[in-house]
């Protein structure tokens, strides 16, 4: 019954590492569908709390949550059975990133049979999942490295997951994993398995460099809106509703939560704001600075690594670092002393011409949405083909529906039919495969322009949008100015050169080169 130390129970299903606010859900949510769990925590305070929120939580069975001071006692727990009867412990973490990791795995590995199961329900670098499930391979253990997404009310009511692991653990877990995860409203649950290794970690990784983007997206329209165009919060909220209930963003997860934030008038520490909690919270977004959160950086690791045009979620990346030290920030704009952002002249225009004008707003926010979307799907593809793990798009498409960050209900109706034509193992080029999608981005080209000039005539802080913007022209462009980037590197370094009419397909060196200069120095 909610208990701690139980030394009589012994027939939990599953065990859980970690009771904050993600293992509690987890605890919670399994609870709630039929499992028996056991949780357990190095903070026994986190363990008790975790109790208690269990007896007082009326859609919990408390009969079916158990909680444990040591891992030893809650290994315990599970059924003694032995030989063919003997069923696959199943033990769930739910922790930070890294060394916690390394050292829960160096504690469980001795209380674990051959054929248990650990799904590692964190957020972690791929490379890293895959080192454990090495370690782990050597005990005969299957590790699991599983994306968990939504934040924690979808860790209490229903996650999108990405396991990662073999086929054998897969079908294991499969009638677990469909209970405990968030359904679409045709009932389908949102996890699906990705592939081997850490396929399942790197896909929650893009998912958080996407959702990064679109997140900086927003906040940049959101401050285009209220401080040039001259909306007010609840204006705003007024429109971000209209997009979440009809057209290209309907069903978009940070739009829904933007316009329903935007109307909170009290908060924790802040009261009676009238236009809004919004505006009393400081301007700094910490988490990849304080380590507490790795993914982005992990994103534009990739990005760069993988060698693939991903600009809106790296300016976003880049954003959330200038943000992180307010007052460095203060201190760097009082030395340039450059204007602030500004009114823009569109804040004039009658409510006919402004109607008008919200319209491409629209537009220009769901081609960089749409943008982001394909950007991070692109790194997915490349890292699939580079480690075979045959990644699926339509897999990803579908666990995302429900139950995370970058849910679009719209743009996932729009893409989903387009990649079940293509097999894992065909290589996608979003732009270049598939005519469709860039047909798509196309339309929103004229409507990007028009919401980036606003915040350049204004001095507004856009650089997703201008990323955004930018990533199309760059990729429509025919004929880059990247010639002369050419020359002048075969100038000093030798790289060589290929000669237009001449160039094969793919990213081959140059064959060409000029010796510019017959002796140092110009």
């Amino acid at each position: 019954m909610a208990d701690i130390d139980n030394d009589k129970v012994n027939d939990i299903e599953i065990g859980i590492v970690g009771s904050g606010s993600m293992g509690g859900g987890m605890t919670l949510l399994f609870s709630q569908n039929g499992s028996r769990i056991g949780c357990y925590d190095y903070d026994k305070d986190a363990v008790r709390k975790l109790m208690d929120e269990a007896k007082e939580d009326e859609n919990v069975d408390e009969k079916l949550v158990h909680g444990f001071t040591s891992l030893e006692k809650m290994m315990k727990a599970f059924p003694k059975g032995s030989g063919d009867k003997k069923q696959p412990r199943i033990v769930v973490l739910s922790m930070p990133h890294g060394k916690p990791v390394d050292g829960i795995q160096k504690d469980l590995l001795p209380l674990l049979d051959e054929g248990d199961i650990v799904i590692d329900g964190g957020n972690e670098w791929w490379e890293e999942t895959e080192r454990r499930q090495a370690i782990a391979k050597e005990k005969g253990i299957e590790w699991v490295g599983m994306g968990v997404s939504g934040g924690y009310q979808s860790a209490r009511h229903g996650p999108s997951m990405s396991p990662g692991c073999t086929k054998e653990a897969w079908e294991f877990l499969k009638p677990y994993l469909e209970k405990w995860a968030a359904k679409t409203p045709e009932g389908e649950p949102c996890v699906m398995h990705i592939g081997p290794g850490g396929s399942g970690h790197y896909v929650k990784m893009i998912h958080n460099g996407i959702e990064h983007a679109h997140l900086s997206i927003l906040c940049e329209v959101r401050a285009l809106l209220h401080y040039q165009l001259g909306l007010s919060n609840d204006e705003i909220a007024n429109l971000f509703e209209s997009w979440w209930k009809s057209g290209p963003l309907r069903g978009n997860f940070l739009v829904g939560i933007g316009f329903k934030g935007l109307r909170f008038k009290e908060g924790g520490g802040i009261e009676h704001a009238k236009d809004g909690i919004v505006e009393k919270i400081e301007d700094k977004v910490t988490q990849d600075v304080d380590l507490s959160e790795g993914t982005g950086t992990w994103s534009a690791k990739e990005i760069a690594e993988r060698h693939v045009a991903a600009p809106a979620i790296a300016a976003a990346h880049q954003l959330r670092i200038i943000s992180s030290d307010k007052f460095e920030r203060i201190k760097v704009a009082d030395n340039l002393n450059l204007p602030q952002p500004s009114k823009a002249k569109e804040a004039k225009l009658d409510e006919a011409e402004k109607g008008k004008l919200l319209e491409t707003v629209q537009t220009a926010v769901y081609g960089a949405i749409l943008g982001a979307f394909i950007q991070g799907l692109d790194i997915i593809t490349k890292a699939s083909q580079d480690q075979r793990w045959n990644i699926s798009l339509a897999t990803c498409i579908k666990i995302w529906r429900q139950g995370c960050i970058i849910q679009s209900d719209a743009i996932a109706e729009f893409l989903l039919p387009l990649f079940e034509k293509f097999p894992p193992s065909e290589p996608i080029n979003l732009l270049k495969s598939i005519p469709e999608i860039a047909k798509e981005l196309a339309k929103t080209y004229d409507a990007q322009k028009k919401l980036y000039s606003i915040a350049i005539e204004t001095d507004a802080v856009a650089p997703a949008l201008g990323a955004s913007l930018e990533y199309i022209k760059a990729i429509n462009c025919r004929d880059l100015d990247t010639n002369f980037m050419e020359l002048e590197l075969d100038y000093f370094g030798h790289h060589n050169y290929d000669i237009k009419g001449k160039t094969e397909k793919g990213h081959e060196k140059g064959k060409y080169h000029t010796e510019f200069a017959k002796m140092p120095g110009v």
